[in-house]
């Protein structure tokens, strides 16, 4: 993993943060953790506590800090503040500080004690509170009168009440134990008015002014609290708690205490706090290398590293998306525990780059995010209008995707969008693509199949996972293996858009044919030829408007890509004779069909071009077997189990004379599954849609028209007769419901087409 990492330090020419960087520093960043290979743990927003742990520069800036405490003059007492923004790493700061002070602690000469006031809540509370943790520091060193007298200013400063019981504590000590046990009205001595405020706190000063120990006192976290509360810790510290020898170290936002302080007092602000605080120190920012590499090193052990081939990509993403929206150690942490969660519900099924590129934005784009979810069809797959004026278009993608963020964050959106969604090139840009196959193929979130992916970190609608993928690429060589793939799939229904997960493993075999090796190609075939027939099933034909294809149809794209576009004529010639044996009747016919039609087009107005599979002598061979191949299944009874019976009975027609073709329907006419097999298949659809026009809106969704014509049948059927049979079986009260709603469907189908005789704006 390290290797890998290493690349973040070695840039490139064109690298935008080329020289930044040394190895030497990221393997020891990367050596620090503890984790074991393999167990991957969530990180708290903890702070660290040793040198050793200090991945991001805070130890420097701590050990100064610490040398000016212990080196400070504080006979008037001091105010240290931290100041850093949320998630700087302030904890981490006085964590170091106190580790650094640790030998002056051990040996008396400091005190030191962390008081977390957003524990309470309250001026009251906090104020008994703050005198408590001043009693836990200081009052062991002082004598019963210093004690009395702090006592005392905790009860002036709050007001009492119920927290008189806390007060107490304030003085304890063993004389008073005593005293209160005894009877002795120490409650009295709190809130009695013989003794000023100033008269306590001049007892108080006068005794810590001999004390040899310096008091450290930390208050971290201030502009968690409240306005109020935080108001009243500042007063305090500026008020009484301003002590000899007593040093409050601070930590809080700047930006905020300031906003604070300016909501109650708006002519205050900085200057109020510059009042409270003789030294001020601005945590120092972390490197941005060292952020990097800690997320990486997190990456690394969750997602693994990307392979050499998407190496590039990777840093691409990485630099332009999640590099820039990664400024605190709080951050890093955030999208570690992110991803440690998220990625294992979805590692095989989307690509690792853009999956920490997506849940960057999530974090902390939440707005881009939610318009990218609401928009996908925007964003994915390719842009193919380039009619429409690019200006408007500029201009609502800008409305979409920009106009919610700061506009110096926009240009920065606006590159992390582009570099996601090639789409967007041809918006902010002047590029156009012509083909998404390989983003499809890498599963990124441009991609239309498994952008849904990357948001319900599920695959949608039954999808091919990455792991089913690899199986049936891995496994193209095996007899039999792709068969028995493939009939599983055809056995698993997709539940929500209905057909078969079979349609969607040969779309995912088209997409992978490029990576099947080509010493598996010819088994392959095999396999694909063998199970062709029993795949064309009705459940997943598409023929809808804006919705087109069956098994059939993808198996001829599939070979598309696996044969046309990876070997030459000769190798594909060779290759389909070898797997021709293996093929079903109706497959063969398909297959054959295809290529006689490319050879007879060639040279006529016609010819689109078109490359054939084979050489035209394996056109003519393969089309004669397939005619021989029908008169083999008609002969044994297995024509009437190819898919569509319609279809074959004219395929056989263009390798026969239709005197052969109608001897076996006559035949076949006298078999009720026959007849009503015809049937099924004679019904055909169409789909029409107005288009509106002259103040009409027109059709949001195509309509569906069921229709029969049989005209084109005369020469091989006995239209009558198989009419006649129909209505024979319809009287049969023993029919079998699905052949009678079937027998119904074709008997009340209208002939002809009547979409075809509807206007287009009807």
């Amino acid at each position: 993993m390290l290797q890998w990492i290493n690349r973040l330090f070695k840039p490139t020419v064109n690298d935008p943060v080329a020289g930044i960087g040394e190895q030497g520093e990221v393997e020891a960043s990367l050596s620090s953790g503890d984790e074991k290979p393999g167990q991957i743990s969530l990180s708290g927003d903890s702070p660290i506590r040793l040198p050793e742990h200090d991945a991001l520069g805070i130890d420097p800036f701590a050990q100064a800090i610490a040398r000016s405490i212990t080196a400070a003059d504080a006979k008037d007492g001091l105010v240290y503040a931290i100041n850093g923004t949320w998630g700087a790493g302030k904890s981490s700061a006085i964590n170091l500080i106190l580790h650094h002070l640790a030998g002056e602690a051990a040996s008396g000469k400091i005190v030191a004690t962390v008081f977390n006031p957003w524990w309470f809540s309250g001026s009251e509370a906090l104020t008994i509170s703050f005198f408590q943790e001043l009693r836990a520091t200081v009052g062991k060193s002082l004598d019963d009168k210093a004690r009395e007298a702090l006592a005392t200013l905790g009860g002036r400063l709050s007001s009492a009440g119920p927290l008189l019981g806390g007060l107490a504590s304030l003085a304890a000590s063993p004389a008073a134990g005593a005293a209160v046990a005894g009877g002795a009205s120490f409650l009295e001595k709190l809130t009695r008015l013989d003794s000023t405020v100033e008269k306590e706190h001049r007892k108080l000063a006068d005794a810590l002014s001999d004390q040899e120990a310096k008091f450290l006192i930390i208050l971290d976290d201030i502009d968690r609290l409240g306005t109020d509360d935080a108001l009243q810790v500042f007063k305090l510290i500026k008020s009484v708690g301003r002590l000899p020898n007593v040093i409050y170290l601070l930590a809080f936002d700047r930006h905020l205490a300031e906003k604070m302080v300016a909501e109650r007092f708006p002519a205050e602000g900085a200057t109020y706090l510059e009042k409270v605080i003789q030294g001020a120190f601005d945590l120092p920012n972390p490197d941005p290398d060292d952020l990097r590499s800690q997320l990486l090193t997190t990456a690394g052990d969750v997602m693994g590293a990307p392979p050499e081939t998407k190496m590039q990509r990777f840093w691409n993403v990485f630099y332009d998306v999640v590099a820039p929206l990664i400024r605190t150690p709080r951050d890093v942490v955030r999208l570690s525990n992110t991803i440690k969660v998220s990625w294992p519900a979805v590692k095989e099924n989307v690509d690792r780059a853009d999956f920490l590129a997506i849940e960057s934005l999530r974090l902390f784009v939440p707005e881009v995010h939610q318009a990218i979810r609401n928009h996908g069809n925007m964003l994915v797959g390719l842009q193919t209008d380039r009619n429409h004026n690019q200006q408007e278009l500029k201009a609502e993608y800008e409305s979409t995707f920009l106009d919610a963020l700061p506009s110096r964050r926009r240009e920065q959106v606006k590159i992390a969008l582009r570099r996601l969604f090639p789409r967007l090139d041809s918006i902010w840009g002047n590029v156009w693509y012509s083909e998404e196959r390989d983003w499809t193929k890498d599963r990124l979130v441009c991609s239309s199949s498994h952008f849904p992916t990357y948001f319900s970190f599920a695959v949608i609608d039954d999808g091919i996972t990455a792991a089913e993928s690899d199986a049936l690429v891995a496994n193209a060589g095996t007899p039999g293996a792709t068969a028995a793939a493939l009939r599983q799939f055809l056995q698993m229904p997709r539940r929500r858009k209905g057909g078969t997960r079979a349609a969607l493993a040969l779309a995912e075999l088209r997409v992978r044919a490029a990576d099947i090796h080509q010493d598996h190609v010819t088994q392959f075939l095999k396999d694909i030829f063998s199970v062709a027939d029993e795949l064309e099933v009705a459940a997943d034909n598409r023929r809808g408007f804006g919705d087109y294809g069956s098994n059939d149809t993808r198996i001829h794209w599939l070979l598309n890509s696996l044969l046309l576009d990876r070997f030459d004529q000769a190798t594909r010639t060779s290759l389909i004779r070898d797997a021709t044996p293996a093929a079903g009747v109706a497959w063969l016919v398909s297959l054959s069909g295809r290529c006689k039609s490319i050879k007879d087009k060639r040279g006529t107005d016609k010819d689109r071009g078109d490359e054939n599979f084979v050489d035209d002598e394996t056109v003519d061979w393969l089309f004669d077997t397939s005619g021989d191949l029908i008169r083999a299944a008609a002969a044994n009874g297995t024509l009437m189990n190819v898919p569509d019976i319609e279809g074959i009975i004219y395929d056989w027609r263009h390798r026969a004379s239709d005197d052969e073709v109608r001897a076996w329907t006559d035949k076949q006419l006298e078999n009720d599954a026959f007849v009503v097999k015809l049937a099924e298949a004679v019904i055909r659809q169409s789909w029409s849609y107005g288009v509106g026009g002259f103040g009409s809106l027109g059709d949001r969704v195509s309509r569906k028209y069921e229709y029969v014509n049989l005209k084109s049948l005369v020469p091989l059927l006995d239209i009558e007769r198989f009419r006649g049979r129909v209505s024979t079986m319809l009287e049969d009260r023993g029919l079998e419901p699905l052949q009678r709603r079937a027998l119904e469907k074709f008997q009340n189908a209208p002939e002809d087409d009547p979409g075809g005789r509807r206007g287009a704006d009807d």
